[in-house]
């Protein structure tokens, strides 16, 4: 063994896992493109390099890449500097995605949030806050402990429909693994917007 290989074997197991998340992938899908299908939006949301990843996804969904799929409305809790200090100053870190759920959120919208290893206590508010509305609620989170975690508060949480975990308790690795969550989270979407009977 080389002194890089370990940096690609704690990659293997839980990239080679993903592929057993794909009916819990698929249903979230489903479920995501009814609510579209609706006139729904999407809130997505998280903490610190989550945020980017949160910003990532509206884009995708605002703006899609590939030609002739249509643009879908999509917006991040997480960029506005401003608006989350103002929350945080007033009412505390905790609440700064459950406020802003509970004000910009309509009938029919869907709230994604990421948490590495499901313990961020603002993200799960976030995610209650949108369940209490009657919004689809979906969580990309990480392995609590490493391998075979459990995602943590925001896993276990009953507020949250779909949990998709990664099996690692490596924030590089679930990142990356996220990524492709994500990306086949907008893909498979428009797979079921492109059925119209499956996305009734």
């Amino acid at each position: 063994m080389t002194p890089v290989s370990p940096a690609f074997e704690r990659r293997v197991a839980p990239g080679r896992a993903l592929a057993g998340e794909a009916a819990s992938i698929a249903l979230a899908c489903r479920a995501m493109a009814r609510r579209f299908a609706w006139g729904g939006r999407l809130l997505v949301f998280g903490d610190g390099g989550a945020s980017a990843d949160a910003q990532h996804v509206a884009v995708e969904f605002v703006h899609p890449v590939i030609v002739g799929k249509r643009a879908l409305p999509a917006l991040s809790l997480s960029h506005d500097a401003a608006r989350l200090t103002a929350v945080a100053a007033t009412s505390g870190f905790e609440e700064v995605y459950a406020e802003q759920v509970r004000l910009l959120a309509a009938e029919h919208d869907m709230a994604l949030g990421f948490s590495w290893d499901g313990g961020c206590a603002d993200v799960l508010r976030g995610l209650e806050a949108a369940h209490a509305l009657g919004l689809l609620t979906v969580a990309l989170v990480g392995g609590e402990g490493g391998e075979g975690g459990d995602g943590g508060a925001v896993g276990r949480s009953p507020a949250v429909h779909h949990v998709l975990g990664v099996r690692s308790g490596d924030p590089c690795v679930v990142r990356e693994i996220h990524m492709t969550v994500y990306h086949l989270l907008w893909e498979l979407v428009h797979v079921f917007l492109d059925q119209p009977e499956e996305a009734r």
